[in-house]
């Protein structure tokens, strides 16, 4: 054995590494583990849970057991529906337990945390134990609700949340709850009920819901397992940013440990595909479904542990999930909800809602590695508008910075920048510009922000926790992976590291190791020579955060509006860190406790952890940090904020958006990016996307993405929250941007390359296609925005996943199941099934309408100077069928006359929308206006309600789900204009909530400066049933109630106008009688009401506001139908 295996074999046996799920569990399953304790038994003792009778803070709606190992297990009830389990395998006595969160919890710690839930909720509620006598089989520790009963002596009666049987030995936790059953799909003969779809259920039983393994806990250095009982009906969404081919995942391993993972191929060389591979961002978090078909409920769990969380999804036995922490203590945190809405409800009452974000964030971005100078980028915004693109957000990467120093402007390349950002802000254009928390080391006498840094000591510096089979600096190794491939680097090799524009990096590995009073050396390496060697800021400090934030003023000065937040892990060159980051034994002050005393050592200096211990704690607080920083800027006060960020943890989506990484221009990334969108909405994050049409070229083929992919790619995004057209250039790419392949076609390039004569139609198309779509978007930019909004009052995503929006269709757990990954609903009711396949011979896709409701097919349209209401509805089509549908992209350009056939855009994309919903839609722009610019003040956007038939609904269905739509109006930039805290903590009006309790929660759970100044208006729709009509026909009316709920924003008229504009559509068949059309009550019709003959739509100009209550009017649409 060579000198260089024995290093490499000592490094690979050192247990502070990343370790494969699959190898985890292995060597924990392994025969004759001494070091793995497996409890039998659990009990309970009064000591453990009071210190002189009074109860332990961190007992407070819990307590503590003692496993017969002597190990100490914390149960405690967060909501009456959320528990969480807590060990240390160092917890030896209770003391040891803090009452201290980490900082994903969005309280510092849990008994605050509850009290400020309650008191936002109004709930009273407490915990009951039972069981702790000897002759008891079980601890039973319950959540109790006291819910209010005037009449009942006490003023209340008791209702159980749920009940966690605690089974003394073997030990096993189960937990039961009161549930409903399923709703029937066939509603019942009941005249009450006339026409519904679906029966609501009746009573409730109480049932298992959620159950450990027998002795289903095990522990041993550091590592901590918890094995779960699983049904075999039951499924599994979430996981995060996770790859995988499916929505619902099973029969997997899930690593958790954010990696700069370019192509998503470096631990197991199976790409996008592959849902074990670790990739830059970490949601340990899963949404159970179907474990009960017949019951109402779903149980979330979420394990709250910033080192490598690993799960075993049913692969290694179907019937178990595992959940196992490598470090630290293990959290595990359970909801139990009705539904996936009441799930995601509960779940970011936990770790926090996104604060309001601006409105242009929705729009349309681009971005490329190599547009390096000014003029570049002004040609890319000057040829978007010329050729009438929409267009919002320009990402100009490190390309911008004066040779790659972090907050820096090459102001050779980028002359006058002020001048710049101005002239691409009245082009309706906001700049972010690419930030990593590397900070260039070479020495510059001007470089403030490493010259600062310096001294005042906020680097981190380079500690080390050493193994004690490593002799010297001389043969420290850094683990790596690479296409499937592990293998080694040697930091003292000076020949193996990075060269960069001013030579290799030749700073002595043997001086700097392990010497505290030097900061640590790292580096990023772009390729090419380009990056440079850094210092890290040490972010886990809460004054080198502060400091970091006032770092962004000058770029802000000159102009940027938003942050692009990249390299978050922080990412390294490889001869740097362990897997591109920190060396895994590199120390890091750990404040993730949110100020836990026990954190802090003698001299109240924080402690420190080894880096993998905390792995993903930097990235969460590099985000925090920078969103804080941009806030406090006196330049940016009242000013809403916005980060795109590319790798944290759970809980960062409160201060940035998330894409998610390096990906290339593929079928099978495409192929997951709207599954990733998706899961991620499924744990609160708002704004994520992948970069479209791929940043990387594929890793042979063209040098610019396939044109069919791209428009796919495209129209899949066109509805998703974040839409940001991001690719390489520098030798890699030739071009991106839609109109480029027009002129591709054009070009000399073409010919050169001999392009295909077949090609031909395929590239000429995509100008067109993707341009139509993107002025579709925003178009529908009110929809976007007012889905965005809601997001603050329940955590519900912007795009939703079809078991969100239609939890009764049992098939989307079975037959329909695939439909899950690619087809997603923007709010409630505008469904989008994108094609997700290459389908050059084929033009058709399968698509699933799910059930109950029926839908139709998507008639509005964005042509430009198109005055028309869009066409004609086709007929209604049931819901719980498939469609077989042509979605031509050939269809749209005519291969023989050179031309666009513009009829055909529309349909290159299926969409649908619910019965009986209500779609509102704008006039098109070039940019979202900033209602702060005087002059972009001016512009107004008039809004188009469009309504939908419905059915008549059962009693039962109008109390549940009417057909309702909530629209917020507000100037799309301000703080103030965000809803205060009571109302989003579950309050159901701001305005029924007092003073007191406002202020106490202010700035809880949303933004300090919220101020609710915003314009509610909610729109519902119902359908009667009135009488006989003429021959076989029956008679019916729609009312249509347009109310102002809460009216706090002054400026809705300069915004809007005076009048909504109201299109009712008919389906086809509907008898309109002509001299009747429609009747308003509580306000004037403002134009005479008319019919569309070609659009076959009843139309009305009505009021912003009636005169009735909550300034309501209510319009009456009378038709005869044949049933």
């Amino acid at each position: 054995m060579t000198d260089v295996d024995t290093w490499n074999n000592v490094r690979y046996r050192d247990p502070y590494t990343f370790q494969k799920a699959e190898d985890f569990f292995s060597d924990f399953d392994a025969p004759a583990q001494s070091w793995v304790k497996q409890p039998t038994s659990i009990s309970y003792t009064k000591q453990d849970n009071y210190d002189k009778n009074k109860l332990l803070d961190v007992c407070y709606r819990g307590r503590i057991f003692r496993f017969d190992t002597g190990g100490l297990l914390l149960i405690q009830f967060l909501r009456p529906r959320v528990w969480r389990i807590r060990f240390n395998e160092k917890h030896i006595d209770s003391s040891f337990f803090t009452d201290y969160n980490t900082r994903t919890i969005v309280r510092k710690q849990g008994k605050s945390l509850i009290q400020e839930l309650d008191h936002a909720e109004d709930l009273d509620w407490d915990l009951e134990l039972e069981g702790d006598g000897d002759s008891s089989n079980h601890l039973l520790l319950m959540s109790v609700v006291k819910k209010k009963a005037p009449n009942h002596p006490q003023g209340y009666v008791k209702q159980i949340g749920v009940k966690l049987w605690i089974q003394k030995e073997p030990f096993r936790i189960t937990a039961t709850r009161s549930v409903g059953a399923s709703p029937a799909f066939f509603a019942m003969p009941d005249d009450s009920a006339h026409s519904a779809a679906w029966t609501p259920p009746t009573e409730e039983v109480e049932a298992v819901i959620w159950q450990t393994k027998e002795r289903g806990f095990q522990y041993g250095n550091g590592a901590v397992v918890l094995s779960v009982e699983r049904t075999p009906t039951a499924r599994y969404m979430g996981f995060g940013e996770q790859g995988g081919t499916k929505f619902i995942k099973d029969q997997t391993f899930m690593n958790y440990f954010n990696f700069d993972n370019m192509r998503y191929y470096n631990i197991y060389n199976r790409g996008p595909k592959c849902e074990a591979e670790p990739l830059y961002h970490s949601d340990p978090y899963f949404i159970e479904v179907n474990a009960n078909p017949s019951l109402q409920s779903q149980v979330a769990t979420f394990i709250d542990n910033y080192s490598q969380v690993c799960m075993d999804v049913g692969r290694l036995d179907w019937l178990s999930i595992r959940l196992a922490t490598r470090f630290n203590a293990f959290a595990g945190l359970f909801f139990a909800g009705d539904n996936v809405q009441d799930i995601i409800t509960l779940f970011t009452s936990i770790i926090g809602r996104p604060r309001l974000k601006p409105r242009y964030v929705l729009g349309y971005h681009q971005g490329c590695y190599g547009y390096d100078t000014r003029s570049k980028v002004e040609n890319i915004v000057d040829k978007y508008r010329h050729y009438q693109y929409p267009m919002d957000g320009m990402h100009i990467d490190v390309d911008m910075q004066d040779n790659y120093r972090t907050f820096t402007i090459n102001l050779n390349t980028f002359p006058d920048p002020p001048s710049m950002f101005k002239k691409l802000r009245n082009q309706g254009v906001k700049c972010s510009t690419n930030i990593t928390p590397v900070i260039a080391n070479v020495p510059c006498d001007w470089y403030n922000t490493l010259n600062e840094g310096l001294k005042k000591g906020y680097f981190v510096m380079d500690e080390r926790d050493m193994d004690p089979s490593v002799a010297d600096s001389d043969h420290i190794r850094y683990v790596q992976y690479g296409k499937g491939n592990k293998y080694t680097t040697n930091p003292s090799n000076v020949d193996t590291r990075a060269t960069f524009n001013f030579g290799r990096d030749n700073y002595n590995f043997r001086e700097s190791f392990n010497n505290k009073l030097v900061p640590f050396h790292g580096g990023v390496d772009y390729g090419g020579g380009k990056g440079s060697p850094g210092h890290y800021p040490n972010l886990n400090n809460k004054a080198v955060r502060h400091w970091w934030g006032e770092q962004y003023q000058n770029l802000f000065d000159n102009g940027l509006e938003f942050v692009w937040q990249d390299m978050t892990s922080p990412c390294m060159g490889q001869n740097y860190g362990d897997m591109k980051s920190w060396p895994f034994r590199l120390m890091l002050e750990a404040d993730g406790w949110s100020g836990d005393p026990s954190m802090k050592g003698a001299n109240g200096e924080m402690m420190k952890k080894k880096a993998i211990e905390i792995w993903s704690l930097y990235s969460y607080n590099l985000h925090k940090a920078t969103y804080h920083g941009l806030n406090r800027m006196e330049t940016r006060k009242g000013k809403r904020n916005f980060i795109i960020g590319r790798g944290s943890f759970t809980g960062a989506h409160r201060f940035a958006g998330l894409w998610t990484g390096d990906n290339s221009s593929t079928w099978d990334f495409f192929n997951i990016s709207v599954a990733q969108v998706l899961s991620l909405g499924l744990s609160g994050v708002t704004v994520a996307g992948a970069d479209v049409g791929g940043f990387e070229p594929p890793e042979s083929g063209e040098q610019f993405c396939d044109p069919e992919l791209f428009i796919r790619w495209n129209l899949a995004y066109s509805l998703l929250p974040w839409y940001r057209n991001h690719y390489v250039q520098k030798g890699k790419k030739m071009f991106q941007e839609p109109w480029a392949y027009e002129e591709f076609t054009q070009s000399q390039a073409w010919r050169d390359m001999n392009m295909p004569a077949g090609d031909w139609a395929l590239y000429r198309a995509v100008h067109p296609i993707v341009r139509y779509y993107i002025r579709l978007r925003y178009s529908l930019m009110q929809l976007m925005y007012d889905t965005m909004f809601e997001n603050l009052l329940h955590g519900l995503p912007i795009a939703r996943a079809m078991i969100v929006t239609d939890p009764l269709d049992g098939s989307l757990f079975a037959a329909n199941e695939n439909y899950t990954r690619s087809q997603y609903l923007v709010g409630n009711d505008l469904l989008h099934a994108p094609c997700m396949y290459e389908r050059n011979k084929r033009d058709r896709r399968k698509l699933y309408l799910p059930a109950p409701s029926a839908w139709y097919q998507f008639n509005l349209r964005a042509f430009d100077n198109d005055n028309s209401l869009g066409v004609p509805l086709q007929g209604r089509v049931a819901g719980g069928k498939h469609v077989h549908y042509t979605a031509s992209i050939k269809a749209c350009w005519h291969q023989d006359e050179d031309r666009l056939i513009p009829e055909a855009l529309p349909y290159v994309t299926p969409m649908y929308v619910r019965e009986g919903c209500i779609i509102p839609q704008i006039p098109v722009l070039d940019f979202v206006p900033d209602r702060n610019d005087p002059e972009q003040a001016k512009i107004q956007t008039p809004i188009t309600l469009n309504i939908y038939p419905g059915r008549v609904l059962g009693a039962r269905e109008l109390k549940d789900s009417p057909y309702c739509y909530d629209m917020y109006l507000d100037d799309g930039v301000s703080r103030d204009s965000a809803p205060e805290d009571a109302y989003l903590a579950g309050s159901d009006e701001i305005g029924h909530t007092n003073p007191d309790r406002r202020d106490r929660l202010r700035g809880a759970f949303g933004d300090h400066d919220a101020r609710s100044k915003f314009t509610h208006v909610r729109v519902i729709q119902t359908v009667k049933r009135v009488g006989k009509g003429s021959g076989s026909a029956t008679k019916f009316e729609r009312q249509l109630t347009i109310k102002s709920t809460w009216d706090k924003y002054p400026y809705v008229e300069r915004d809007i106008g005076k009048t909504f504009r109201v299109v009712f559509w008919h389906e086809p068949g509907a008898r309109i009688d002509y001299n009747n059309l429609a009747t308003v009550k509580d306000a004037a019709v403002v134009d005479k009401t008319y019919f569309d003959d070609q659009a076959k739509a009843t139309v009305l100009r009505v009021p912003l506001q009636g005169k009735g209550e909550q300034k309501s009017l209510t319009i009456t649409v009378p038709y005869e139908q044949e049933e």
